[in-house]
């Protein structure tokens, strides 16, 4: 059976879109599925949350220089392919060649069957690593932040998605919005009723409370789970995969 390819995106950063990735990630572990997540930001967040820095090989050289997929053991059944910041380079160099936006495609295809799921953390833009996401992935996550700003622009990720649909990846749907971040607050409560109003079954009924506890197992270069299973975020992360597994 084919994996599932997730694209995990937001045009801004600071929204959770790695801390999604990773957590996510290590959940769908937990439940039993092999899973791959993929560092796209030349950042490399992704990476460094896990304690690789600095990898001999990492996705540069797959997407640009056309050698294997370097592949790093997280846990048992999730893997990790690094980024380091000469990632940022690659977008000058892709968007000139002839099958610039299908390389990370190209790349997955010799081993995708090995994974259930794959997890694509995108950089926080909508450029061409980006687009090479989601061409290679058949569905994309949207990472919300339940605050006013973080909800606009909304309508242009999900143009883009029926943009890359029509033309370069017929496979391509929105797997759903999920809003991170949440708290007690009116705001933050008015911005998860919106969403959840506005976009329908579009949006995940999980949401991401906000917790100190990602941000304390994030210095830590650890996911949620090892850190402190038994925090909030730990089982909104859990309910998340549960929800997806399930449909």
């Amino acid at each position: 059976m084919k994996p599932r390819i997730i694209a995990v995106v937001n045009h801004k950063g600071g929204v959770g879109k790695t801390t999604t990735t990773l957590n996510l990630g290590k959940a769908l572990s937990l439940l039993k599925k092999k899973v791959l997540i993929v560092d796209t930001d030349p950042q490399a967040n992704l990476s460094q949350s896990v304690g690789v820095e600095e990898p001999p090989k990492n996705i540069y050289h797959a997407l640009v220089e056309g050698e294997r997929l370097p592949i790093e053991q997280v846990a048992k059944t999730l893997h990790l392919v690094p980024a380091d910041l000469d990632l940022s380079g690659a977008e000058v160099k892709l968007i000139t060649e002839v099958n610039g936006y299908f390389k990370l495609r190209n790349a997955l295809g010799t081993v995708a069957k090995n994974y259930d799921y794959i997890l694509i953390d995108c950089p926080p833009s909508l450029g061409i690593l980006t687009a090479n996401a989601m061409i290679a992935a058949n569905e994309v996550l949207i990472v919300v932040q339940s605050q006013y700003l973080a909800i606009k622009g909304l309508d242009t990720i999900i143009e883009l998605i029926e943009e890359l649909r029509q033309n370069l990846n017929p496979a391509l749907g929105l797997m759903g919005l999920l809003l991170t971040q949440v708290n007690r607050t009116v705001v933050s409560r008015t911005i998860v009723e919106k969403v959840q109003t506005e976009y329908g079954d579009a949006a995940f009924q999980t949401v991401i409370r906000q917790n100190v506890a990602i941000v304390e197992s994030s210095t830590h270069r650890m996911d949620i789970f090892s850190y402190d299973k038994e925090c909030a975020a730990a089982h909104d992360y859990l309910n998340l995969a549960k929800e997806i597994v399930n449909g």
